[in-house]
C-alpha cells in the first residue's frame, strides 16, 4: 500500500513540473488536416507588433491550427509566446499571448502524445489565464484537464471559481454541465480511508 502511495506521489510530482523547451520536443504532434503552407502571412490590421510578429506568425499559427496543422501552428504560437516584447505597444497584448498559451495548450491537451504533454497543456492554459483572467474557455480546458487525470476536486474549484466570474451563458451552461460530471464522478470514487 505504501509503494502505491509513493508512485501516486511521483506520479503527481511529475504532472506539475515546469517543463521546458527541451522537454516539450519530446512531444510528438500529430496532425490531422492537409497541407497548409507555413509561410502565408495575413494582412489583419491586429495593432502595432515588432517585426510583423501578428501577420508572420500569430494570425497564420490560428489559420494553420483550425485547418489541423497543430506542429506547424505549435510553433507559430511558441514564436510568439516567447516574444511578448514584440507586442509591447498593442493594446490587445494580453488577449493576443493569452489565445497563443490557451491554442498552444489544446495542442498539447488533444493533438500530441508523449510524457509530458499534459505538463505543457497545463502551464499553458494557466499561462493563458495570467495573460487573461477572462480567457473562460482556458478555464474550462484546465478542468478537463485535471478531470482527466482524476482531479476531481481540483477541476469542482477550477469550474466553481469559473461560475462565480459570471461568464456568458453559453460558458456558463457548459461549466455547469462540466461541473455536474466532476461532482458525480467525486460522489462515485471510493472514500480514502
Amino acid at each position: 500500500m505504501l509503494f502505491f502511495g509513493h508512485v501516486a506521489l511521483l506520479l503527481i510530482t511529475a504532472m506539475v513540473q515546469d517543463t521546458t523547451t527541451m522537454d516539450r520536443s519530446r512531444i510528438e504532434i500529430i496532425n490531422n488536416g492537409k497541407y497548409i503552407a507555413i509561410n502565408q502571412t495575413t494582412n489583419i490590421k491586429g495593432g502595432p507588433a515588432i517585426g510583423n510578429m501578428l501577420n508572420a506568425h500569430y494570425f497564420p499559427g490560428i489559420n494553420l491550427y483550425n485547418g489541423g496543422r497543430f506542429k506547424e501552428a505549435e510553433a507559430e504560437f511558441t514564436y510568439v509566446i516567447t516574444r511578448p516584447h514584440y507586442l509591447s505597444e498593442n493594446p490587445r497584448r494580453a488577449e493576443y499571448m493569452s489565445t497563443s498559451y490557451y491554442l498552444r495548450g489544446m495542442v498539447y491537451a488533444y493533438h500530441a502524445k508523449g510524457l509530458g504533454r499534459q505538463s505543457a497543456a497545463q502551464e499553458d492554459f494557466e499561462a493563458a489565464l495570467t495573460w487573461n483572467p477572462k480567457n473562460y474557455l482556458a478555464y474550462l480546458e484546465l478542468s478537463r484537464l485535471y478531470a482527466s487525470l482524476g482531479f476531481q476536486q481540483e477541476a469542482a474549484s477550477v469550474l466553481g471559481h469559473l461560475l462565480e466570474m459570471k461568464p456568458d451563458d453559453e460558458v456558463a451552461r457548459e461549466a455547469q454541465m462540466e461541473l455536474n460530471k466532476v461532482t458525480q464522478k467525486a460522489a462515485q470514487a471510493p472514500s480514502k480511508q
